[in-house]
């Protein structure tokens, strides 16, 4: 089995800072991290010494080790660590600042290179402590920059090309400036906009090394705001993620074509403008009343348009409750697996606050001709029951600005949780909490001793302020509520504190709530501490808070201060990073943003802590997987994964036995042993996220049901 060296963290000593460099699948790139953003013990701890990590798979264990080769410049290479066991990363001490640095990684006893990197002298010059992705110019969109720039938004990931490295897509929004050149509408809300400019937003594939793949322009139509989420993901198993969005007439794809006049009324733009002799720069009306709108499927290479059906029928405003189009315009798009394929579907929804539909698509290749299915529509007009009994109909005004999905129920299947309720994996609902709508879900696994997932969030419809909930049936098993109605905005959950057991819960101004449901008062080092992000960036099991533009461990205090590096966060008061995740892995995850213009580069934050913990690549854990691919929808929400893994562990392999457990009920590893295989038909092969693959390499994959050791 081929074992990715995928992440290389290198610290190096340049007046205080320190060097990240990372390695995927033989890709790679360079950036500095500053040691001393934190603390002066930090910054003795780690300045001049490099941080080598990489991946842990799913099939590794305790007794797989790694040896590790360094050559300095054209000199001998030297073995700089021998079997390496509990821990997949090695800080390395005498790295050279005078010439290159070649790392080979092989296992433990072995002499074949499982992979290689190369820090090179000119890498340590920069200084910069993330790797820098410059944005592409947006003149060929809009030309006159001192009236209109492209501003980053969110971000996701996957593998668009296919080469087994991430790429990253890039949502920019349309801000509008004054005559004085100032922004005065970023295009994060309901915004101001330029009547001769039919593109609100557009979307940039990026390869890590800088490269632009294509551009997509979304038509007029397509409004500002949280309601342009898309979904990045391979919906065919070839091997190379697809793109899935909502369009309409006057979209530019990546090969140049565009959507036409496809009805024949002569418009293609249906804005309606006001405030036009105002001082304002002009008003659009914010959410889209007419026009053909569709959903389409992108091919992750080129950008070009794949499949295209008809979006959900807008129907009249009144329908989904209000007279100005805003509920009209709630739209979703996300990514989940619904049947035993382990190929995931596009997820559609509109309408949140009453009347709601949520759709599943499938984008297959059928006898070499790309096929665009409906899969199932749930509506909460439709007159059905949902599995709880309850009709459809109850589940009116549930939803969420984001919607989570996840094997709630542990069929191995995946159910979509809009808001307070849930719909199955066969478009029927499951369960309906009647709490109304909210901001903020979570799900994932918080109480360790408890079986299967849990579900935390916040309300705004009632009294009930937050409640965790078992995902399977929608049980409360506590919630807290206030003295009247209200709006709780925000809400977390995450271990942050090694002294409590389980995860602990929290909610804007409130105390931190233990798994049990009591509430408890826990000094916090002076943070603010608990509504933002959870990351995992240092060496330890707990948590810490991606807040105000700083890593920061409500016990510990300040682990990194992001805002020394010109970058920004985004959408305003949520402040949240553009995507974060375990992107090159180890186990510790990475941080996306935007230069503090949103206009020059984006910024991949990355760890320089080494860890003695080892766990698998977390992407290989399908409910964090999901997490990470449906992060942008809506109020952009953190990572979670499917087993607990926090700071009550005995040992790192309870982790990996209950990763095991949880990928085994399954359809994206759906596995039972392990075989090894040396002649390969390619017949239903998929790796371990669910996609189908030619398999051209040695590795892990998934036949037939079972996990196999191709050599």
């Amino acid at each position: 089995m081929k074992q990715l060296l995928t992440l290389l963290c290198l610290l190096l000593a340049a007046e205080g800072m320190a060097q990240t460099v990372f390695l995927q699948d033989r890709a790679l790139w360079a950036s500095i991290n500053g040691a001393k953003n934190a603390s002066l013990a930090d910054y003795q701890q780690h300045t001049g010494k490099v941080l080598v990590t990489w991946r842990m798979l799913p099939g590794d264990n305790a007794a797989t080790g790694f040896d590790l080769y360094r050559t300095i410049g054209t000199g001998t290479e030297k073995k700089i660590a021998t079997n390496i066991l509990n821990r997949t990363c090695y800080q390395d001490g005498t790295a050279s600042t005078t010439a290159d640095n070649h790392y080979r990684l092989t296992y433990a006893g072995s002499t074949e290179t499982l992979s290689t990197f190369t820090l090179t002298k000119a890498q340590v010059s920069g200084g910069l402590p993330y790797i820098s992705i410059p944005l592409a110019d947006t003149k060929d969109v809009y030309e006159n920059t001192s009236k209109i720039v492209y501003t980053a938004n969110d971000v996701s990931v996957g593998d668009l090309d296919g080469d087994g490295v991430f790429e990253i897509v890039v949502k920019r929004l349309q801000s509008v400036k004054d005559a004085d050149g100032n922004i005065v509408s970023d295009g994060s809300g309901a915004s101001y906009s330029q009547q001769d400019c039919l593109w609100a937003v557009i979307w940039d594939a990026y390869k890590l090394d800088g490269t632009l793949l294509w551009r997509i322009k979304g038509g007029p139509g397509i409004i500002l705001g949280n309601s342009s989420s898309f979904a990045i993901a391979d919906l065919d198993g070839d091997g190379c993620a697809e793109m899935a969005i909502r369009t309409c007439e006057g979209t530019v794809f990546g090969d140049g074509q565009q959507i036409p006049d496809t009805n024949d009324d002569g418009i293609i733009d249906y804005r309606t403008w006001g405030n036009l002799n105002s001082s304002s720069p002009g008003w659009i009306d914010h959410y889209n009343s007419a026009g053909p709108e569709f959903i389409s499927i992108i091919d992750g290479k080129t950008g070009r348009e794949l499949a295209r059906d008809h979006f959900i029928n807008r129907e009249t405003s009144s329908s989904w409750g209000d007279d100005y189009w805003k509920r009209a315009c709630s739209f979703r798009v996300g990514v989940g697996c619904f049947d035993e394929t382990g190929l995931p579907s596009v997820i559609f929804g509109r309408g949140v606050y009453a009347h709601s539909v949520i759709e599943a698509w499938d984008y297959r290749v059928q006898d070499g001709f790309p096929v665009l299915t409906k899969r199932w529509r749930f509506d909460t007009n439709d007159g059905g029951t949902g599995k709880d009994g309850q009709k459809h109909s109850t589940y009116a005004g549930q939803g969420n600005h984001s919607l989570n999905v996840a094997d709630l129920d542990g069929d191995g299947l995946d159910e979509v949780m809009y808001g307070s309720m849930a719909v199955d994996h066969d478009g029927i609902g499951l369960w309906n909490t009647g709490l109304g709508h909210g901001d903020a879900n979570h799900v994932g696994k918080f109480l360790p001793e408890r079986e299967g997932l849990q579900m935390f969030h916040c309300l705004e419809s009632g009294r009930t302020m937050v409640a965790l909930h078992d995902a399977r049936d929608g049980s409360v098993i506590w919630q807290k509520d206030g003295s009247t109605d209200n709006d709780m905005g925000r809400c977390l959950v995450g271990d942050f504190f090694p002294e409590y057991s389980g995860c602990e819960f929290f909610y804007y101004q409130g105390n931190y709530i233990q798994q049990d449901g009591t509430e408890t008062t826990i000094n916090t080092k002076g943070q603010k501490g608990g509504c933002g992000m959870a990351v995992w960036f240092d060496g330890n099991l707990s948590r810490q808070l991606i807040e105000d533009n700083i890593i920061q461990s409500p016990k510990y205090g300040r682990t990194f201060t992001m805002y020394r590096y010109s970058e920004t966060f985004i959408n305003g008061t949520k402040s949240n990073p553009s995507w974060y995740g375990d992107l090159v892995g180890d186990w510790r995850e990475e941080v996306i943003v935007p230069d503090a213009t949103r206009l020059q580069d984006i910024k991949i934050f990355s760890t320089w802590y080494p860890t003695t913990h080892k766990f698998p690549w977390l992407m290989t854990d399908h409910c964090y997987w999901l997490s990470c691919l449906n992060q942008n929808i809506g109020y952009n929400q953190p990572t979670h994964t499917g087993y607990y893994l926090g700071s009550d562990l005995k040992s790192d392999a309870d982790a990996w036995a209950e990763a095991e457990k949880v990928q085994n009920k399954g359809v994206v590893t759906g596995i039972s042993e392990i075989k090894t295989m040396r002649n390969v038909d390619n017949e239903k092969f998929f790796d371990l996220l669910g996609r189908r693959v030619q398999v051209t390499k040695p590795g892990l994959y998934i036949h037939n049901g079972k996990r196999v050791v191709v050599r």
